[in-house]
């Protein structure tokens, strides 16, 4: 027999104290309707098990625009990052999915992902040479874990070197949810403006106006999501027959809509998962790691389990009656998985919050989420983290927290984890 979902009212500091919340929370069932501190109501999930099923399941959606549920309306409104150009973006259900999927699959192949490698360690060691390593405390997510994944996402996207900066300032308050939104909104607005820039400049060049399916694709993402995606118009019966204008309004939509998943996944959740990993070091695991750089691998994989970079699956809702456990949930709603909760129930991992380095065949984590909607940049997210705690290590393997790790301060978001400053001492040598 199923039943309607309880209701819990979260504290306004549950995004801070959200890891000593979940047990509670999964005692009593796993599936509660809740608010969310800043506004925003909705099924949240917190069991395993049932986070699984409800990243599986096919009668969930995404697209907000595509329903008239109030609750979905305002919750997206809330808390999906300002874009200026489409407010789907990045959240679409198929088939619609799988066509923009598609455009830029093969730029995070594993083949493609790992000749990154190279530059990715080449721009690490960058990085680090640059730090003042003295007695003083580093802001290592300034000095390292952000300018680190702006970089690669940037290069990969062909965004020129001297606009670094500023766009992955652009991104970072546009995904930053804690953000005023009219902060958010300008940043949107800025992006959108600079990336069709950048489009128009693509299409105006000659090899890319001529360009057929014979020729080579341009050695930039961007590049290859204006040939895609205008090739994708033009040949769409939808939007064959529309006037020029039209058509390239279409394209510049789809290309800011991949884009944007890429910087998600490129830049937020890596950005997060650099810190994280470096927040979780003990001086045990520390000098474990510096000494067998073989385990880095297994200890990221520890990292997005304990400390999800994105602690909740993106918005979904339900589009008919949906049993979740003993909960049954109306058409409607908005249902948030709890990634980080499921990732730490007991019931699945033992001593779920201590890292294990053993746990390289045991249950899979869900911080990139399941099935469709799995997140595309997931092994260029894993390559950067393991790259760039493998250089930090290798340079100084002493590094510490120079706070109480209770005392960073950290982003009360449904977007991140992360901490807003990584206050660290590095040394060159063990203590």
């Amino acid at each position: 027999m199923t039943t309607p979902a309880p209701r819990v009212q979260l504290p306004d500091d549950f995004f801070r104290r959200a890891y000593e919340i979940y047990p509670s929370l999964r005692e009593a069932g796993g599936v509660h309707e809740v608010t969310f501190p800043g506004g925003g109501t909705a099924i949240l999930v917190t069991d395993y098990k049932l986070a699984r099923q409800a990243l599986g399941e096919d009668s969930l959606r995404k697209n907000p625009a595509a329903t008239d549920s109030p609750e979905v309306k305002e919750f997206a409104e809330l808390t999906l990052p300002a874009m200026a150009l489409d407010e789907r973006l990045p959240w679409s259900d198929p088939p619609e999915h799988a066509r923009l999927r598609a455009l830029v699959a093969d730029a995070f192949t594993p083949r493609t992902v790992a000749a990154l490698a190279p530059r990715v360690h080449e721009i690490a060691e960058q990085l680090l040479s640059g730090i003042d390593a003295d007695d003083e405390p580093v802001d290592l997510l300034g000095a390292y874990a952000t300018p680190l994944p702006v970089q690669v996402i940037c290069e990969i996207l062909g965004v020129p070197a001297e606009d670094h900066q500023q766009f992955g300032d652009w991104v970072h308050t546009m995904l930053l949810s804690q953000n005023p939104g009219r902060e958010r909104a300008r940043a949107g607005r800025n992006f959108a403006m600079y990336l069709m820039e950048q489009v128009r400049r693509r299409r105006q060049q000659p090899d890319l106006a001529s360009w057929t399916p014979d020729d080579p694709l341009p050695g930039d993402l961007l590049g290859t999501l204006t040939i895609r995606c205008d090739a994708a118009v033009a040949a769409d019966p939808a939007t064959a027959g529309l006037p020029a204008e039209q058509r390239i309004a279409a394209a510049d939509q789809a290309i800011a809509t991949n884009t944007t998943v890429l910087l998600a996944a490129g830049y937020e959740t890596t950005r997060g998962l650099i810190a994280n990993s470096v927040m979780l070091l003990t001086p045990e695991i520390r000098d474990e790691l510096a000494a067998h750089p073989e385990r880095i691998d297994t200890y990221v994989e520890e990292v997005l389990r304990i400390l999800s970079p994105g602690p909740f699956a993106t918005l979904r809702y339900t589009t008919a009656p949906l049993s979740l456990g003993q909960v049954e949930i109306p058409p409607g709603r908005v249902v948030i998985v709890g990634l980080g909760a499921a990732n730490t129930d007991p019931a699945v991992f033992d001593d779920p919050l201590r890292v294990r380095l053993d746990h390289r065949n045991g249950p899979a984590h869900l911080a990139f989420g399941l099935g469709m909607h799995y997140c595309i940049g997931a092994r260029l997210a894993r390559l950067e983290g393991q790259v760039a705690l493998r250089a930090l290590l290798a340079r100084f393997p002493a590094v510490s927290l120079a706070a109480a790790r209770t005392d960073v301060p950290t982003t009360e978001s449904i977007l991140t984890a992360a901490p807003l400053r990584l206050p660290v001492r590095l040394t060159s040598a063990r203590v």
